[in-house]
């Protein structure tokens, strides 16, 4: 027990003594500090930060950018700017060797004073230093924006009696309502109606954004045969988009 003791009481001392040594080395590595030497850092897109030593400012490292972190070996990769943290990457190869980058704190959509939507605050921050025109955050959520269809219906040309499917994609805040309507001739009506071979699915995201609805058809038939129009609405506007349905029938 004893000697357990003594064992302990020389492990702590001398890890005293090694941490006293990479300080004091650290000290005279940077040596006294003198703010008139710093030179002004420029064009710094995440704003400023202290260097290594804590004396003169320099631009803190941007989104995306490798930063010296605690754990690993490297000196001199500076930190990390306005609203970042270095994190230690996890998406490495097993022989690849170990590394940091700066990641955004929060992690969601912001709405500029621009009306530009920003995938989160250190990417405005950004564009905010780099504009100098008064660029700030306006809501902690997308701008608000009519719908626009980013995948379209397309037509469809199959055999009587087969599946076949029709999905629109869309981006709007606040999220758009999409609904299917059916022309053929003089004859309209909102979908499904009382067609039991028509089922219509929706999902939001994967963006918060974003929503996709998928048109069904379980049975094509001759009297599936007309067009079909994905409308999507919104507070903000609304937008269309429309594709035909052919069904071939086999002798």
């Amino acid at each position: 027990m004893h000697r357990s003791l003594i064992a302990y009481t020389w492990c702590f001392l001398i890890s005293i003594f090694l941490l006293n040594a990479i300080l004091g080395q650290e000290n005279t590595q940077c040596g006294e500090c003198d703010e008139s030497s710093c030179q002004p850092p420029r064009d710094c897109l995440a704003g400023l930060v202290k260097d290594s030593c804590n004396c003169c400012y320099e631009c803190g490292k941007k989104e995306g950018e490798r930063c010296g972190h605690e754990s690993l070996p490297f000196e001199g990769l500076g930190r990390c700017g306005e609203n970042l943290q270095c994190i230690v990457r996890n998406d490495l190869e097993d022989n690849d060797p170990p590394d940091a980058i700066c990641e955004c704190d929060l992690v969601r959509f912001v709405c500029g004073s621009d009306g530009k939507t920003y995938d989160n605050i250190c990417q405005l921050t950004e564009a905010r230093y780099s504009r100098r025109n008064g660029l700030r955050a306006v809501s902690s959520e997308p701008c608000k924006t009519p719908p626009r269809i980013v995948q379209w219906p397309e037509n469809v040309r199959n055999i009587s009696g087969r599946y076949a499917i029709m999905s629109c994609e869309v981006k709007a805040w606040p999220v758009a309502r999409i609904s299917w309507e059916f022309n053929k001739g003089h004859t309209f009506a909102k979908l499904p109606g009382n067609n039991t071979r028509i089922v219509i699915q929706a999902r939001n995201g994967p963006n918060i954004d974003e929503t996709t609805s998928w048109l069904l058809f379980l049975r094509l038939t001759s009297q599936e045969i007309g067009t079909y129009t994905c409308r999507a609405e919104n507070a903000v506007g609304s937008a269309i988009s429309s594709a035909t349905v052919q069904v071939i029938e086999l002798s």
